[in-house]
């Protein structure tokens, strides 16, 4: 089921020069000529060394989440990563930089337990992560849970962060910008703004968010996104004069749904099932309406709304398998030497039972960065999950989910796709033959490893 497996699609000859036949470089190009995209060679999984407790370096399993999380309970120290492990409870990566050198912010999320931001750098293109010192925007501090495998219970904090430089008329900012995961403020309020100018340094260890606060004192909401769930990126070649030449970004809206209240605008004879989702992930149906949309700001805080964009994904595709129903809030936006676009997108279905995009990666390209046509769908993906569930890596990784993708040029013009991965439908499966899932059934037991949340890396060529 994943692209290794796939027919290569037919490439284009890769062109480095800054143009074809103009004689000036387009504005905001990568130096990238157009064409299709292909993977090549195998998937590899990260490692990072330092930084928090992760899940392999205590062998953690289904049936014991959080081995080593804390040196004593229900009051002690939570513990840091020693030595060289998988990216473990790592994802929803933001990625910048090209070559060998990488800059990289990570969602830090440990099941039911906390939620965190991860700055780490690479020398080696992704493979291997230096983390900073201690992670940002703590959920829940210090706090230890009453055991070795009892989370707290709340993993809501900020996530889907991604960094900004924009030009306001008192100079260059950049902005650090996430979603506030609090049950019931997500997906509804502003994205929260997080002021760059000191460095990642300068942010906050903790800062928790509630349904009492959930904007923390001194910091702001952006202002005119529609129930924004991220922002996949800055449009290339926008963001060079307040004025004259304002950033663009796309980014998602995602209004919620439930089985009795579908969100608006979903076709209420073309909704997802139970019976489509269940075999293969345990989940329930998804009512949810996703949709990629532009948006401009003069100052990173203010936004003007400019539409939605058009030949991605269907909201009322209700295909059990190779639909295009959702679209993710990450993803990567390159501009041509030609002016052209190409947008590396994550997509879902309703065999998901979730609207966050995780089935594929696909690819599509555009001329004004408003109307696009998929090259790279649910039929022909890039890399997709595979809901047997093989056991053989690297695909046990990434089998169950795969998403956010992130893409930085390499030397020799080939593209370095990072990206989210899961072992399962769901982060901790329920264990046991009554919840058994996948075609054949695959039943999950207490003793396997609970390697969900990881960070892979697959090289494209044209």
């Amino acid at each position: 089921m994943f692209n290794a497996r796939l027919t290569a699609l037919a490439g284009i000859a890769l062109t480095l020069s800054a143009c074809t036949t103009a004689t000036v470089p387009v504005p905001g190009s990568s130096g990238l000529s157009s064409g299709t995209w292909t993977p090549t060679g195998s998937i590899q999984v990260a490692s990072v060394t330092g930084g928090p407790w992760t899940l392999t370096q205590n062998t953690a399993t289904l049936g014991h989440a959080m081995a080593g999380y804390c040196d004593t309970y229900p009051s002690g120290k939570l513990q840091v990563n020693g030595g060289k492990t998988l990216m473990q409870p790592y994802y929803f990566p933001f990625i910048t930089g090209s070559g060998l050198n990488l800059d990289g912010y990570f969602d830090y999320r440990v099941k039911d337990q906390d939620e965190a931001l991860v700055h780490a750098t690479s020398a080696d293109g992704g493979l291997n992560w230096t983390p900073d010192a201690a992670p940002k925007l703590r959920l829940n501090g210090s706090t230890c849970p009453k055991d070795d495998n009892t989370p707290i219970g709340n993993d809501n904090g900020q996530g889907h962060a991604v960094v900004l430089k924009v030009p306001t008329s008192a100079g260059s900012k950049t902005y650090m910008y996430t979603l506030d995961r609090v049950s019931g403020v997500g997906d509804s309020g502003g994205l929260l703004i997080h002021d760059l100018a000191g460095g990642v340094a300068s942010l906050p260890n903790d800062e928790p968010v509630s349904v009492a606060t959930p904007v923390p004192a001194g910091v702001r909401q952006t202002v005119g996104l529609q129930n924004p769930d991220g922002i996949l990126g800055a449009v290339p070649g926008t963001g060079t004069d307040a004025v004259t030449n304002p950033l663009k970004v796309m980014y998602l809206k995602k209004p919620k749904g439930t089985a009795t209240t579908p969100a608006d605008g979903l076709d209420a004879s073309k909704l997802c099932t139970d019976a489509q989702s269940k075999p293969s992930t345990g989940k329930t149906a998804n009512y949810d309406r996703t949709e990629l949309r532009l948006a401009s700001t003069a100052d990173g805080v203010t936004f003007t709304d400019l539409g939605a964009v058009s030949g991605l994904n269907n909201p009322n595709d209700n295909a059990s398998v190779g639909g295009f129903r959702f679209v993710g809030p990450r993803g990567t936006l390159l501009r041509y030497t030609d002016g052209s676009y190409g947008l590396f997108f994550a997509g879902g279905n309703c065999q998901d039972g979730d609207s966050d995009a995780y089935h594929f990666i696909g690819y599509a390209h555009s001329a004004d960065a408003v109307n696009w046509t998929v090259d790279n769908g649910a039929a022909n993906p890039l890399v997709q999950v595979d809901y047997s569930y093989p056991t053989a890596l690297p695909a046990a990784y990434f089998s169950g989910r795969v998403y956010v993708p992130n893409v930085t040029i390499n030397t020799d013009g080939t593209l370095r796709l990072i990206f989210s991965g899961y072992r399962t439908g769901a982060p901790l499966p329920k264990t046991g033959a009554a919840n058994a899932i996948g075609t054949p059934a695959t039943t999950f037991q207490t003793t396997d490893a609970a390697n969900y949340r990881s960070i892979l890396i697959q090289t494209l060529k044209h």
